[in-house]
């Protein structure tokens, strides 16, 4: 790395100090010694390594940058570069310790070294904007007399306070280990209401401010100050805040971590009582705010303020326990400086960036993993918005879009073109990149590529070679065995139904009975009338008579329907193959049976969510089959027919996923056949016989659909659509 530096020329003159209310702390972390500066007048720190701090204690206001380094030149075996010298005074004016003669310049030479707007630098400096578009602080006033009154308070934290508030915590999981099985029951029935949801509401802001409360009273007492509060706009819902940053200057990590930890210290009392009097009070209002405190200060405090992914309570405490300081952006600023070495080729680093021993793998999974819990926090909250308004779940998708994903993309690409324009060489590469990136997006927003479906079916057979039983009974008799070849019309099984063969020995009865009657009535047969029997004209009757022969026929109709024949010749393939599981056993109606196998081709039934379905089926595609017998062997198919509606039941329990399906199941349904979502079934039809015994009924197939062709975005987008548009409400 060269010791001269483009920018040198701009900060050599130049006569800056530091601050005099400057406090400096020393600190040991991981072995190593480093310096926190702190200003705490203004409330702003950095913090930097021996060296870095070698070279910040030298700027006194009297000589000048120039100067500075020609001092840090004599009798050094590795003084520091130019390079470095700017960066440290360029994190130090980002940080606001920094003091000139006259008018400030701007020390910011690089924008891609420096914080984005809301951002903390790496060394912890804040700029002075938003940090979010739904998240916006605001001071409201100072918290110094509120503390003041409240100073006796400030006794919880010692020994006598932590061991009651140790068994208070320890009596609230014993309690809830106990009752577990009753809060589970009560919060599922209970939260979800618009009264709880109400209670929570209500119940939130003071229970807040209890948190809050509790981080002053923890910097106050071990002599921090605490002079800002306000309230941060969360989407809208007012969240207090107060500002602890003066325990970064405490030298016990005890210190730093308890005041971290207050605030959850405080939410897990307020449940120790919440618990005990929820379990105590009868039903009514008491009872229920009870429970929403233990939900709120409990549940929240354990799943948001101890997650270390997020920058909240347990972060601070996590980066303390791990002496891993300004965790979050120092692995931002790892991520940025490897981003620059690697597509840049810029070797120099900030020496504040580079990590101490044992801090790399920290730095390189921090960020990725906050970014996707980050987006997996959106996700969930997109989705609720939507399930309750479509206009909610697309507002918000656009926003936490913008905010999550497309702000932090564009400012990072923002850092790396300015970090590109210091030197030509790193220019003309990030040319090439930018050049090699819009043509990736073009060739996955606009290339057509090909496109394929792989779906799951089974071994289906056509209508007239299906073995169905048209009308239930108890198999009396096999007629024909497993594999037997049989022509047309064969009786391959014989039912019984006893009730079927009773109906028809009532109706005959019945029909004799009307035809006597018929010719008692009809006149001058000289037959005597039946004594009680009302006349009856013949008219009548004969229209009885004609109706009773009818269901007679019906009813020979469906007897002789126990009768399962073959409708075209082929080998008989029965679903129970041995004759011992058939006898006796109880079919319903429409019960498949077995097929014939004949010298059609077989088809493969597939089941498709219904947003699928229509795509395909308009489209027509060539598909190819492989069998499970034969998994080497791809067969080619093409899409014969659907079933014109969503169903109501699966053709087989093989397509459920509980046996191995695509399909998703109601639990409740123990024959697993029940979709739990419309689905539409498509028939694939092979073109050719495949070789015998690799078609089985029900045997599991899958079948590739060739779709045409479609850029790789546009498919995304499409699936994406497909699955969010399921779990939108369709009400504005």
């Amino acid at each position: 790395m060269s010791g001269d530096s483009p920018r040198w020329h701009r900060v050599a003159a130049l006569r800056p100090r530091l601050p005099r209310q400057l406090c400096v702390r020393r600190q040991r972390v991981r072995g190593e010694t480093w310096f926190l500066l702190a200003d705490t007048g203004a409330r702003r720190s950095v913090r930097l390594n021996a060296a870095a701090y070698d070279i910040a204690a030298r700027l006194d206001g009297r000589r000048s940058v120039q100067a500075v380094w020609e001092q840090l030149l004599e009798g050094r075996r590795e003084p520091p570069t130019q390079e470095e010298v700017v960066d440290l005074l360029a994190r130090l004016d980002a940080a606001g310790l920094l003091r000139f003669d006259g008018e400030a310049p701007r020390l910011r030479l690089d924008p891609g070294e420096a914080p984005a707007p809301g951002e903390e630098s790496a060394d912890g400096a804040t700029a002075r904007a938003p940090r979010s578009l739904l998240a916006w602080r605001l001071r409201l006033a100072d918290p110094a007399r509120l503390l003041d009154r409240l100073a006796p308070l400030q006794r919880v934290f010692s020994p006598a306070g932590a061991v009651l508030w140790l068994a208070a915590v320890a009596a609230l999981l014993v309690l809830a280990a106990q009752h577990g099985p009753e809060l589970v029951a009560h919060g599922r029935e209970w939260l979800a209401t618009p009264r709880y949801v109400l209670l929570a509401l209500l119940a939130y802001l003071p229970l807040k401010l209890v948190h809050e409360l509790a981080h002053g009273l923890a910097v106050r007492r071990w002599g921090g100050t605490v002079h800002d509060a306000g309230v941060t706009l969360v989407m809208g819902l007012p969240l207090p805040w107060m500002d602890a940053s003066a325990s970064t200057l405490f030298v016990r990590r005890r210190q730093r971590i308890l005041v971290a930890a207050a605030g959850m210290m405080a939410e897990l009392a307020v449940a120790a009582v919440a618990l005990p009097l929820w379990l105590w009070l009868p039903d009514g209002p008491g009872r229920d705010l009870a429970f929403v405190l233990l939900f709120v200060a409990g549940v929240s405090t354990l799943v948001f303020n101890a997650n270390p992914l997020q920058r909240l309570d347990g972060y601070h405490i996590a980066t303390e326990l791990l002496a891993l300081p300004n965790l979050a952006t120092r692995s931002r600023g790892w991520w940025l400086a490897q981003l620059r070495r690697h597509l840049l080729r810029r070797e120099e680093e900030a020496e504040a960036l580079r990590p101490t021993p044992g801090e790399a793998p920290w730095l390189a999974a921090y960020a990725p993993l906050s970014w996707l819990y980050g987006l997996a926090i959106v996700a969930w909250t997109v989705l609720w918005l939507g399930s309750v308004s479509l206009l909610l779940g697309v507002g918000s998708a656009v926003l936490l879009g913008w905010q999550m994903a497309l702000r932090p993309l564009l400012a990072l690409l923002g850092r790396l073109r300015t970090a590109a324009q210091a030197r030509p060489s790193s220019a003309r590469r990030w040319r090439r990149l930018a050049l090699g990136s819009v043509a990736a997006l073009v060739a996955l927003l606009a290339v057509p590529l090909p496109r394929h479906a792989l779906v799951q079916g089974v071994v289906w057979p056509p209508e007239q070679a299906q073995l169905r039983a048209d009308e239930a009974g108890f198999v009396r008799e096999l007629r024909v065995a497993d594999g037997t070849e049989v022509p047309a019309g064969t009786v391959v099984l014989r039912l019984e139904n006893p009730a079927l063969q009773t109906q028809l020995e009532r109706q005959d009865w019945r029909i004799a009975a009307l035809e006597a009657e018929l010719v008692q009535s009809l006149p001058g047969d000289g037959a005597l009338p039946v004594p009680g029997a009302p006349e009856r004209r013949s008219g009548d009757l004969q229209a009885e008579l004609a109706a009773a022969r009818h269901a007679q026929a019906r009813l020979r109709e469906r007897i002789a329907a126990l009768e399962v024949r073959s409708r075209s010749a082929g080998r008989v393939a029965l679903l129970q193959p041995q004759a011992g599981d058939l006898a006796g056993r109880w079919l319903a109606q429409g019960a498949l049976v077995g097929q014939v196998l004949g010298g059609a081709p077989p088809t493969v039934r597939v089941a498709l969510p219904e947003s699928e379905a229509d795509a395909l089926a308009q489209a027509q595609p060539a598909a190819g089959v492989r069998l499970a017998a034969a998994p080497g062997q791809a067969h080619d198919a093409r899409l014969v027919r659907d079933s014109l509606g969503a169903i109501a039941r699966l053709p087989s329990a093989a397509l459920s996923e509980r046996h191995g399906g695509p399909v998703p199941t109601d639990p409740k349904d123990g024959d697993d056949l029940v979709p739990l979502r419309p689905v539409v079934l498509l028939d694939v039809q092979l073109d050719r016989p495949p070789a015998a015994g690799t078609a089985r009924l029900g045997e599991r197939a899958w079948v590739r659909l060739d779709l045409g062709f479609a850029p790789l975005g546009w498919r995304a987008l499409q699936a994406f659509w497909r699955g969010w548009s399921q779990r939108l409400n369709p009400q504005f």
